[in-house]
């Protein structure tokens, strides 16, 4: 409802959670379509799909972030919804909220390394949130800060965020074409093992935002609570979110 032209919050919270909810569907949608081409050779279709689903869920999780009052829902953060490696950034940070775990000597082992170290972040985790916030949406608000030091980015997330993975997705549907006009990559390079491990990434994230936008958490609880800490840090946001 809007009252002399401003919008109550409660509306904009339920137009927030409608969107969530289309990129959550539409994500699930793409996994589902996945099966009906399983068997298919090579999968890299399938692999394309899967990467895909995996961004609409991170969308749905920014904006679950907005929702909640986390960031806020400036021109530079709805650019990032739409930018590929931001949501693949944001991916890194769903992944961390996961917690995989096979034995529970590795689960007690990532709990112990998590209290350790407080409210800092593992370096691939660390390096996904500042390229995030400061290299891509910061930056898009100005570009003329410079950092004192170069920062020390873990070299994998680094690589992602030059769009590593941007052409790797891309390489499962297109021929590569080099310099000379031969051909450097053919969509059959990606494995069914690589596709495998996209389709669980794809269902992890859409379970992992669906929980938290209903209030509870599949994931990990402590690490969302200093994830949000820190981004609320960084956006200068101070709205009351769920979990701190």
């Amino acid at each position: 409802m809007k009252i002399y032209g401003m919008e109550s919050p409660d509306s904009s919270r339920k137009r927030l959670s409608r969107s969530i909810e289309a990129c959550l569907a539409n994500g699930q949608r793409l996994v589902d379509e996945s099966y009906d081409i399983e068997f298919r050779e090579p999968t890299s279709t399938r692999f394309y799909l899967l990467i895909i689903a995996q961004e609409e869920a991170a969308k749905a999780f920014i904006l679950h972030l907005v929702r909640d009052g986390v960031v806020p829902l400036s021109k530079e953060i709805r650019r990032a919804m739409n930018d590929h490696v931001c949501k693949q950034l944001v991916g890194i940070l769903m992944d961390y909220l996961v917690l995989r775990w096979v034995s529970m000597e590795e689960l007690e082992a990532k709990v112990r390394r998590d209290f350790e170290l407080g409210d800092l972040f593992p370096q691939d985790i660390g390096s996904a949130l500042e390229i995030f916030a400061y290299e891509k949406v910061q930056r898009w608000q100005s570009n003329t800060w410079v950092w004192d030091k170069d920062p020390n980015y873990d070299p994998a997330i680094h690589k992602l965020a030059d769009g590593a993975r941007d052409r790797q997705k891309q390489n499962a549907l297109y021929v590569g074409i080099g310099g000379d006009g031969g051909v450097v990559s053919l969509p059959g390079k990606v494995t069914a093992e690589d596709t495998v491990a996209e389709l669980e990434k794809a269902r992890d994230y859409i379970r992992l935002v669906n929980s938290i936008s209903q209030g509870e958490v599949l994931g990990d609880a402590f690490r969302l609570k200093k994830l949000v800490k820190a981004l609320r840090t960084i956006f200068g946001t101070t709205k009351e979110h769920p979990y701190d």
